[in-house]
């Protein structure tokens, strides 16, 4: 494939349409060259913690979440929608700035959000090399980060499903 610019010259690309199991290669800048098994090991181990980085964040939120709804006073498998239970906030004096707690929290998940949607399109384009071994550390590395950090799930982002049928379908 070779693209043309706006000042006439052309540059070559060359991309794998199927895993390979090489060591040259570019992941994801230009100045990001693997020439080297050195260098291909590092950038394994690389992608292997961010990896596990991204299930750390996913888990962390989950738990700021967690923290937020236990500051209004409900539990956390309750829905956002039903009635808050007598003399508990609801989620419009949240909003309406009543409450400062729920508003910082909201604004450090929104922040968590965007550093979490950066990493996942980080690796999915790391994924996207077809480099096998890439492939295989992002691969471990999550689940490596659901090992450590996914038994959060159970104790605070989880409901059961008879909560989940019953109310927030």
């Amino acid at each position: 494939m070779t693209p043309t610019t706006g000042d006439n010259s052309s540059m070559t690309m060359e991309m794998q349409m199927f895993f390979y199991f090489g060591q040259s290669m570019t992941l994801l800048f230009p100045s990001w060259n693997i020439s080297t098994v050195q260098g291909l090991v590092g950038s394994i181990f690389a992608m292997l913690f961010l990896s596990i980085f991204y299930e750390g964040l996913k888990s962390f939120r989950e738990y700021l979440m967690h923290v937020a709804v236990k500051s209004l006073g409900a539990s956390s498998n309750s829905c956002s929608d039903a009635k808050p239970a007598p003399g508990k906030p609801n989620w419009r004096s949240i909003f309406l700035g009543k409450s400062k707690l729920p508003l910082l929290i909201h604004v450090i998940q929104s922040i968590l959000q965007m550093i979490q949607i950066g990493v996942a399109y980080l690796l999915m384009l790391a994924v996207m090399t077809y480099n096998g071994w890439i492939f295989l550390a992002i691969v471990f590395g999550s689940g490596i980060g659901y090992l450590i950090f996914g038994w959060t799930k159970f104790l605070y982002g989880v409901r059961s499903t008879q909560d989940h049928n019953d109310c927030c379908n």
